[in-house]
């Protein structure tokens, strides 16, 4: 922990902006240092969930890695609602493949493992990086607002929405409505993982909660030649269909806000969250 001193906390609030910011240059920079080595991906991949820990080291110390794997399955298990949506795509692409009886990479084993190996480190520095140092950060100075898990989770959930729209023309009216599905989706998702961050302070189960509702949807089209591919889950675009899954997948992380609000939310100790953050 670099700022002890209570005055001094709110400067981990420039830590945090910080490590987003160094893996957001990360992210649009690292390939140019390999352009053409097979494994940047995960490499990249790796150096991100790094940074990520090593700023989680540095606004909170070693509390949150001391408890990286308490209550894992509890997480997974109070979580399995959100893996509704992209167990839907996954049996939406069995059913293609049934249908349509594409050819089997000749790869697949190694792209489907390759796959799951970087998902699963996207799982680890996404919930370390976004999540994990938002809380640690700025918890302690909200602490005195009225509202601090709410404004907690809010700043967090918009900051990490944002960092997954890779471009928007506001131009566009089908695209700003992409956009703001997307923030709204992810702002619920990100709350919705904090509740069981607040609980448990676990590493290990939101992590693969998250490899999950990542991998899921894709490790199809790394088994097998797919003639189309839609390419939604990380920008916006002009495709009406893209809006439309936006919204769908608006209720149910509704839905899925409310289910665990409920389970969750008042098993919380916030007061020991308060004075242990």
């Amino acid at each position: 922990m670099l700022f002890k001193d209570e005055k001094l906390k709110p400067l981990n609030i420039l830590l945090y902006l910080i490590g987003v910011t160094t893996i957001i240059l990360i992210m649009q920079h690292f390939y140019k240092l390999m352009p053409d080595f097979k494994y940047e991906l995960p490499i990249e991949f790796l150096v991100i969930t790094v940074v990520s820990c090593f700023f989680l080291y540095l606004i909170s110390g070693n509390k949150t890695f001391k408890s990286a794997f308490n209550d894992t399955g509890y997480v997974i298990k109070t979580l399995f609602p959100t893996l509704l949506f992209p167990l839907l795509f996954c049996v939406m692409g069995i059913f293609t493949i049934v249908m349509d009886k594409p050819a089997l990479k000749d790869t697949w084993l190694f792209d489907t493992i390759m796959n799951l190996f970087c998902m699963m480190l996207v799982g680890i520095y996404e919930e370390v990086g976004f999540r994990f140092c938002a809380c640690d950060a700025m918890l302690p100075v909200l602490k005195k607002t009225k509202h601090p898990f709410f404004w907690t989770s809010f700043i967090a959930g918009i900051i990490f929405g944002w960092v997954h729209v890779v471009w928007v023309n506001f131009a566009n009216l089908q695209e700003v409505m992409q956009f703001v599905l997307k923030i709204a989706n992810l702002t619920l998702h990100s709350a919705t993982y904090m509740f069981l961050y607040w609980k448990t302070r676990s590493i290990a189960g939101l992590a693969i909660v998250h490899c999950l509702n990542d991998f899921l949807p894709t490790f199809l089209t790394d088994m097998f030649v797919f003639e189309n591919v839609n390419e939604t889950a990380g920008y916006t675009s002009g495709d009406a269909g893209t809006t439309i899954i936006y919204l769908i997948q608006l209720v149910v992380s509704i839905a899925c806000f409310i289910y665990v609000y409920k389970k969750v939310w008042k098993t919380i100790d916030k007061q020991k969250v308060l004075e242990e953050w």
